[in-house]
């Protein structure tokens, strides 16, 4: 910019060049032929502007500029939701070819294709848990291909739902900038990204637990019999995906009893209606256990009675380890708000808003606590992966303390932490799978989809029927049947209870392949026996990736093809 001033010669430097002193036109003219000044115009450079005229980057203004204006959209009262639907989209998407990448050197962990084995044949259970889990994979393949990125697309889609619920819920409790930057968060918990490629019936909780809190404060407000209902069935979902989801309803008890207008809301229609859906939604389970002998309970049995130190101890840890899970989303959250983030004074929210928190609150307590008092109480071994779902609304409770100063610049900030996050974990993917091979070559895993491959050649040269069952210990079957062509049904040969669709004596006009490792000479015993004139076998498979070579697997087998009418020897 050009200013007008006196000006006059000051000393001069060493280089040649002399310093002006500038004085403000309104000093009047020179004083002194001594000291003489000039009236002239100056051209002063202000540094601070000069850098931000000078040009950029092209993509270094254009980033920001898209996070802003996506982050208004997030915010839009009509269009938020379905820009966070997209956003969500395209976050399982680029969350699931990761999980493809980081995992292309290695097999399915045996939960998810055990998860997969459960839809085959839909019932009302699976030797483990209730039937819910199986329902969905079949639906699931039903679309689907039995592929490895189609059961990490589903697991990304079981995380991405609950981060819409987060949204909804969020958005019930709080205003929409809290709640925007409560799922903007959840992008960020490693058990919704790359800590979710495991399928199993702890993930599938994740959004169940989310959807029994906000249909509970809804219909804690409505008492309508339809909420009743919706509540019913949410609480029957989550029991019936895995046992442990009865916490959720005992945390929304507790929350019921604490409310000021609680004789009001128990005499409504709504708990009574939300009883009866529940009990009528579960009761063809109860039947089922029966049916059984109780084979989900008796072998969940075997975490009970472990004394009370190892229970404590146990519990403390899990407790920790679910803790520490959140410590990536509470940094974000941190780092999105930035400081202070206290209030001095804070506005007083509604009675409804200040209702809400407080019910929410209480809940997130008791799933958080509860499991640990059980635990140490009935002496029983308290699993990290079951107390994760129940910690995944404490985010939210923080985030929606009135008291919590969140800014507008929050959302966009935290909208660029979760994409840096998932972009430069896709970036690094490749890279990080081909160390660890490199790094750690002994904890490669076994070569299941090999010996998968090698068990269809035989049984395609010894029989002209499909193959229909594998048997063998679940851990390695499960991963056998899920990459076999003909995706078989297992039987677990040591404890077939926990196969209930199958017995012993329907092996003979299906046939079978039995699998044990060659050193389990219990396994190898139990599947002889079930056909001691079959042909058996010694096969190989050597553990590698990306050029990588493990330790080699030995695998005994029995190749029993079907049985003719009365050819039993």
């Amino acid at each position: 910019m050009r200013v007008r001033a006196w000006c006059r010669p000051g000393r001069t430097r060493s280089d040649g060049r002399r310093f002006v002193s500038v004085l403000p036109p309104n000093l009047g003219p020179p004083s002194s032929a001594d000291h003489p000044r000039t009236f002239m115009t100056l051209a002063v450079t202000d540094e601070r502007r000069a850098a931000a005229a000078r040009p950029r980057p092209a993509f270094l203004s254009a980033v920001p500029h898209l996070l802003r204006r996506v982050s208004a959209l997030l915010l839009h009262p009509r269009r938020g939701v379905a820009a966070m639907v997209g956003l969500v989209v395209a976050f399982a998407i680029l969350w699931t070819v990761t999980l493809a990448i980081l995992k292309s050197g290695q097999v399915l962990h045996s939960d998810s294709s055990e998860a997969f084995l459960w839809g085959q044949v839909p019932s009302w259970g699976s030797g483990k848990h209730p039937p819910f889990t199986g329902w969905v994979t079949h639906v699931w393949f039903v679309l689907f291909p039995a592929r490895d990125w189609a059961l990490y697309a589903l697991a990304m889609t079981v995380t991405g739902s609950t981060v819409l619920l987060i949204r909804g819920l969020a958005g019930f409790v709080t205003d929409r900038r809290r709640a925007v930057l409560a799922a903007l968060v959840a992008m960020v918990y490693p058990i919704l990204t790359f800590k979710g490629y495991k399928l199993n019936p702890d993930v599938l909780q994740l959004p169940l637990v989310v959807a029994i809190v906000w249909i509970y404060l809804v219909a804690a407000e409505r008492r309508t019999a339809a909420w009743g209902v919706a509540l019913g069935l949410a609480g029957a979902a989550a029991c019936l995906t895995k046992y442990w989801g009865a916490w959720p309803l005992v945390a929304v008890a507790v929350a019921a009893l604490l409310r000021r207008d609680r004789t009001a809301l128990l005499l409504s229609p709504m708990p009574v209606v939300a009883l009866a859906t529940f009990a009528l939604a579960v009761a063809p389970h109860l039947a089922w256990l029966d049916a059984v002998a109780y084979a989900p309970l008796r072998y969940a049995s075997q975490y009970v009675g472990l004394g009370r130190t190892t229970a404590t101890l146990q519990g403390l840890r899990a407790e920790l380890h679910g803790l520490a899970m959140l410590l990536p989303t509470l940094v974000a959250a941190a780092l999105a708000i930035g400081w202070p983030p206290i209030r001095r004074t804070a506005a007083a929210p509604t009675v409804a808003a200040g209702e809400r928190l407080a019910q929410l609150r209480v809940m997130v307590v008791v799933m958080a606590v509860g499991p640990l008092l059980a635990a140490i109480g009935l002496e029983f071994w308290l699993k990290s992966d079951w107390v994760i779902p129940l910690f995944s609304l404490v985010p939210l409770a923080v985030l929606a303390s009135p008291r919590l100063a969140v800014p507008l610049r929050a959302v966009p900030r935290a909208l660029a932490i979760a994409v840096i996050y998932a972009a430069v974990t896709l970036l690094l993917a490749p890279g990080l799978a081909v160390l660890k091979a490199w790094l750690e070559p002994d904890s490669l895993p076994a070569r299941h989809d090999v010996l998968a491959a090698k068990l269809d050649a035989l049984w395609a040269e010894r029989a002209t029927s499909p193959l229909r069952v594998v048997v063998g210990e679940i851990e390695e079957t499960a991963n056998l049947a899920f990459y076999m062509q003909e995706n078989p049904r297992i039987l677990s040969a040591s404890h077939p209870e926990l196969t209930p669709w199958l017995t012993k004596d329907a092996l003979g006009p299906t046939g079978f392949v039995a699998v044990c490792v060659a050193a389990d000479r219990a396994c190898v015993a139990t599947v002889t026996a079930l056909r001691p004139y079959a042909e058996t076998l010694e096969i190989t498979t050597e553990r590698s990736a990306f050029g990588v070579r493990g330790q080699s697997d030995s695998w005994f087998v029995v190749l029993a093809p079907p049985e003719a009418t009365g050819d039993a020897r």
